[in-house]
């Protein structure tokens, strides 16, 4: 594709090369439409802020990022209630061209699913069609800049750049002294995302009222039958993670209060994760005076505290938060201990269970598609508790998992042996290691306990603003580190060598993301460093089907400056 086409307003679709789109030149057109909406939103600017939202949301190069978003996350594959999907090349073309034109534009009804939730009950999903999924991602890029200047810094849920490991960090942090705080408020809003106030969005999320207001009332679909929304938005929605957080941005002023002092004679502090949130105090009843803030804080929102999961706890007692366990126990002369962070034990019987789910379904199969399906569950999980003490859980896991076949593998040989069962499927030739083993392909189980080793978090900053430039020296050296600690020794070696971004669109290559390695020469046995290079998969030469040189051709033509 000519880099004459990437920012014109329109243009001719058979001219147009998905296959050859010049990313880099997408993400700097917008990354510097961001940054000055940043800036203005800093200076209390709005209609400055207003102005480059406009430029932001009706330029190509957004709408472009927004169909290989759509187009490549998760739910890619799950359509609407118009059934369609952007699967192929030919289709992100047309679906670039019809984000274009918004005028007469009417959201179609959400498809109502339904997923189980921890306790026996139903969380509602609504899935927008492809279009719609689209073009909220086109307004979602000039949203979050604005989001994430105005957040509260101890907020970790659905914000770029942080996870679970940040929101258990700062809990650790303010947790750890002998003075800390002794009485934990740990609080969760009823129904959050299907209560939040119509009226109150419209009034204080900075967008597009029109088209806000649509999405809002576009109703949904439950078998086949259309039912109407007063109240909420919509799980599902690309944009309602970031509009449940400017929901609640704000909260965090409210629990320390006015006063300085009076926040740290009582040691209060607070941690949000999208919905959950804890407060710390010495006293319990400053902390129920904090929730009547609290209360009418959410209140004029629409929103209100869940009675059964919102309650005191004393340090001591522990209580759960994002899976994992925090308490500090008793010593013998009466005082409290060290604070220790475990896997909580809801979260270890869920995990066993669903190891016994996949053994159960797999009881025919053969070893290697067990072992395929199984390793990424227990790597996963372990990896998510390895900031924490998790080695006797880790070990309990492996015992767990190794009993649980042995009786699979009973099950399928009545007749055979303990021993030559252990032979066939567990011992190696030397009979050490005691691992789950395909005898055919030799694809062993791992064991998480000697896998994965518990290694500290280092928490992001609170400040931090991903789309702020006094920021970018800070987000790449943690990039850095990330890469380091998060990914295989070799992996991480090959990302240092290329400087962690990709060869194609220069963007930074996230620990989280699906990337393919790409030989150079052709010879997939050639694993030296100059020969071997990481993409994007959306970024990588077979997708275009050209040579790896063509790969580094004019990426800074035809640049428009904001």
């Amino acid at each position: 594709m000519g880099n004459s086409l990437l920012f014109q307003a329109s243009f001719d679709a058979s001219l147009f090369d998905w296959k050859w789109i010049d990313w880099s030149n997408c993400h700097r057109r917008v990354r510097s439409l961001q940054r000055r909406i940043v800036q203005a939103t800093k200076a209390g600017a709005w209609r400055k802020v207003k102005r480059l939202s406009y430029l932001l949301v009706n330029s190509f190069a957004a709408r472009l990022l927004a169909v290989r978003r759509v187009s490549g996350n998760r739910g890619r594959k799950t359509p609407g209630v118009d059934g369609e999907l952007w699967d192929t090349p030919e289709r992100k073309v047309q679906a670039v061209a019809g984000l274009a034109n918004v005028r007469g534009y009417n959201p179609v009804p959400l498809k109502r699913v339904y997923i189980a939730k921890a306790n026996d009950k139903q969380r509602p999903l609504g899935i927008p069609v492809m279009n719609d999924r689209g073009l909220q991602a086109v307004h979602l890029q000039a949203l979050t800049p604005i989001a994430e200047t105005m957040a509260d810094h101890n907020s970790y849920g659905f914000r770029p750049k942080r996870r679970c490991a940040d929101a258990i960090d700062q809990l650790f942090k303010i947790l750890r002294h002998k003075k800390s705080a002794t009485w934990i408020y740990e609080a969760d809003i009823a129904g959050f995302f299907d209560n939040i106030s119509f009226s109150w969005i419209e009034r204080n999320v900075p967008m597009d009222k029109r088209l806000l207001s649509k999405w809002l009332r576009c109703g949904y679909m439950d078998e086949q039958a259309y039912h109407p929304t007063t109240a909420g938005v919509p799980q599902g929605g690309l944009i309602s993670p970031v509009i449940g957080n400017m929901t609640l941005d704000g909260l965090e002023q409210v629990v320390r209060g006015e006063a300085e002092s009076f926040r740290r004679k009582h040691n209060i502090n607070f941690v949000r994760y999208a919905d959950d949130f804890v407060i710390t105090a010495n006293n319990p009843a400053v902390l129920q005076e904090i929730g009547e803030k609290v209360e009418s804080f959410l209140a004029e929102r629409g929103v209100s505290l869940s009675k059964e999961k919102t309650k005191l706890t004393h340090i001591s007692e522990g209580f759960d938060f994002l899976g994992q366990n925090i308490r500090k126990h008793y010593r013998t002369d009466g005082r409290l201990g060290k604070i220790q962070i475990t896997p909580s034990a809801k979260s270890f019987r869920n995990i066993k269970d669903k190891v016994k789910l996949l053994i159960k379904r797999h009881q025919g199969a053969r070893p290697e598609a067990l072992i395929e399906r199984l390793n990424p569950v227990l790597r996963g999980w372990a990896n998510y508790h390895r900031h924490i003490l998790c080695a006797k859980t880790l070990a309990a896991l492996d015992t767990y998992t190794w009993r649980r076949l042995y009786r699979w593998c009973k099950k399928r040989h009545p007749d055979k042996t303990g021993r030559w069962i252990a032979e066939r499927y567990f011992l190696n030739g030397n009979s050490r290691g005691w691992r789950f083993r395909d005898p055919d392909t030799g694809e062993s189980l791992i064991r998480v306990a000697e896998l994965v080793k518990r290694t500290p978090h280092i928490k992001i900053r609170g400040a931090a603003n991903p789309f702020d430039p006094q920021w970018d020296d800070y987000f790449a050296s943690r990039n850095r580190k990330e890469i380091r600690a998060m990914t295989p020794a070799y992996t991480a070696k090959v990302l240092m060598v290329q400087d962690g971004t990709c060869p194609w669109c220069w963007q930074m290559i996230q620990p989280d993301e699906d990337i393919r390695l790409h030989h150079r020469d052709g010879d997939r046995k050639n694993y030296q460093l100059a020969n071997v290079v990481f993409y994007h998969t959306d970024c990588h030469p077979s997708k275009r089907k050209e040579p790896d040189s063509q790969t580094a051709s004019s990426r800074h033509n035809g640049v428009c400056h904001a």
